[in-house]
């Protein structure tokens, strides 16, 4: 019985984000008002404050919710038990992926932080949430980069972290650029740079093509 509660508890949860979501893309994060996400999540006003102790809380839940489910498309992506060819390609193609998801969220995400960010509270939880994010993300090609790296495919001269850091700070960037121009800030661009600092890394590097000789 406890759990059947607890799916429900989740489901109206899950609604009442999906409502924050619409109504603060039309009204932005200062015009949205709770009665209206209640009434769109279907909720009463009194069950949206148990789930959500005020409007900042549940907009902070909004962006921590969209990074989740960033990490719900990488882990679907990847089997953890696959060699590491498979695995670094996967987790590349994953974060295009979240790009797409992310991207047309990310205008709400920045009037969210900038609201969120002023109370202290508030900003160490959206703050820690997003260390520990770009933080995982980054060991795990960080990893698949140094079994490259032992397999003699890549360059031992180049520090697998760093590179893992760089490859996770290029999709912060793509995201941040998704809200200004998003033609060119798209997945397909964002694969093309992933795949160009792979080819980086070969540790024999294909000749360039015929005619190619940097001219």
């Amino acid at each position: 019985m406890s759990d059947s509660r607890g799916n429900f508890g989740a489901v109206k949860r899950a609604r009442i984000l999906q409502a924050a979501l619409r109504v603060g893309e039309l009204r932005g994060v200062d015009g949205a008002r709770m009665e209206e996400v209640a009434s769109l999540a279907q909720v009463s006003k009194g069950t949206l404050y148990r789930f959500f102790e005020s409007k900042h809380d549940l907009f902070l839940a909004t962006i921590i919710e969209s990074y989740q489910e960033g990490l719900r498309i990488v882990d679907i992506a990847v089997d953890p038990d696959s060699p590491w060819q498979q695995r670094l390609r996967g987790r590349l193609a994953a974060l295009t992926r979240v790009l797409e998801s992310l991207g047309p969220r990310m205008s709400l995400h920045f009037q969210a932080w900038g609201v969120v960010a002023g109370e202290p509270g508030f900003q160490e939880r959206l703050y820690g949430f997003l260390r520990d994010f770009h933080s995982a993300r980054g060991l795990e090609i960080a990893e698949d980069i140094r079994e490259g790296q032992r397999a003699g495919e890549f360059r031992a001269d180049v520090d697998a972290g760093r590179l893992a850091e760089g490859i996770i700070a290029l999709l912060s960037g793509f995201l941040y650029r998704a809200t200004f121009d998003p033609d060119a800030a798209t997945s397909g661009h964002l694969q093309e740079a992933f795949s160009t600092f792979v080819r980086g890394l070969a540790s024999d590097p294909a000749p360039p093509a015929p005619g190619d000789d940097g001219a």
